[in-house]
């Protein structure tokens, strides 16, 4: 059985791809794909024990408990003819919030991931990961962390986030160490957020067999400036530490703005050079049709990755 595992990322239209799936289980089955979501890796328990606390770890006692549990589901799908089998967790990776405290990008999802790889003990075929421009990505993490009682950023946290060398190419980079027989693909939010059942025909390898939903799928969105006052007065906080005005909340300067932009151009360039067999950038344009030369994409992906992590040893 083939097994497909989508780990989010948290912000990047994860829980559209979850109602979408859910919305289109029977259909699913009846083709011999299965699904397993949120309700039944943490509500039902499959996963349980399995998500690391504040060590970034999970006990082996954990995963010794988990894995025949894990084994009796795996063993039913297959009793029932399921060929494929989607996994989605981003709690998988790490959080919201502990990217928000660390001022990193998952910076333990390689830790995390080792106990619900040997609990799955079956082979992973392909890593699904959601990536988003780095400076909307920690826009809209801000704005919910802010909306679920995290405290407004300061000047130096938001310096911290903005500075960290850590981009979605470490991140799946940890992916293919973790899961060194799959393929890792990155699917970038801005192609895919509103059409979920083109993600799902490309992961499945069936494109244009999903039918699009008659209302686009926006589920989970940052909150806006109004909505983020109103949980500041909730809680007894001054509304007026938000700028005054409507809209999206911008908390970053144009300089932290640009460095987190240039570090997201250079995950692009970095994907679509194909830095390895295993890692594949999902786009829905062709490199030219994206403004992105590809020759210029492979000198600058290898270049800028090779300076960029002598940078960080040193």
């Amino acid at each position: 059985m083939r097994v497909i595992f989508h780990l989010g990322a948290h912000r990047s239209a994860t829980t559209s791809l979850q109602h979408y799936l859910r919305l289109q289980s029977p259909l699913l089955a009846r083709r011999g794909i299965g699904f397993w979501g949120p309700q039944r890796l943490r509500n039902e328990g499959l996963f349980a024990g399995l998500y690391a606390g504040p060590s970034g770890r999970v006990s082996e006692a954990a995963v010794r408990a988990a894995r025949p549990r894990i084994a009796r589901a795996l063993a039913m799908a297959r009793a029932r003819g399921m060929h494929t089998l989607v996994i989605s967790e981003e709690n998988a990776i790490g959080s919201v919030r502990g990217n928000i405290r660390a001022g990193a990008l998952y910076p333990e999802v390689q830790s995390r991931l080792q106990g619900f790889a040997r609990a799955l003990g079956s082979p992973v075929h392909t890593v699904m990961l959601g990536v988003r421009p780095l400076s909307d990505y920690w826009r809209s993490a801000l704005a919910y962390g802010v909306k679920r009682g995290a405290a407004l950023p300061d000047a130096q946290r938001l310096e911290k986030i903005s500075a960290n060398a850590r981009s979605w190419q470490d991140v799946a980079s940890d992916l293919a160490s973790v899961f060194p027989a799959a393929e890792i693909e990155l699917h970038p939010y801005e192609d895919f957020a509103q059409c979920p059942e083109q993600r799902l025909g490309l992961v499945l390898g069936e494109e244009g067999c999903f039918d699009a939903l008659e209302t686009p799928l926006r589920l989970n969105a940052a909150p806006d400036l109004d909505s983020l006052r109103r949980s500041l007065r909730r809680r007894g906080e001054d509304p007026r530490a938000l700028p005054a005005t409507k809209g999206a909340w911008q908390p970053f300067s144009a300089a932290q703005l640009a460095a987190l932009d240039e570090r997201f151009a250079d995950d692009v360039f970095w994907g679509l050079a194909k830095p390895n067999s295993r890692t594949r950038w999902i786009d829905r344009k062709a490199p030219k049709e994206a403004g992105i030369s590809l020759t210029l994409a492979k000198e600058r992906g290898h270049t800028n990755d090779q300076a960029r992590r002598l940078g960080q040893a040193s």
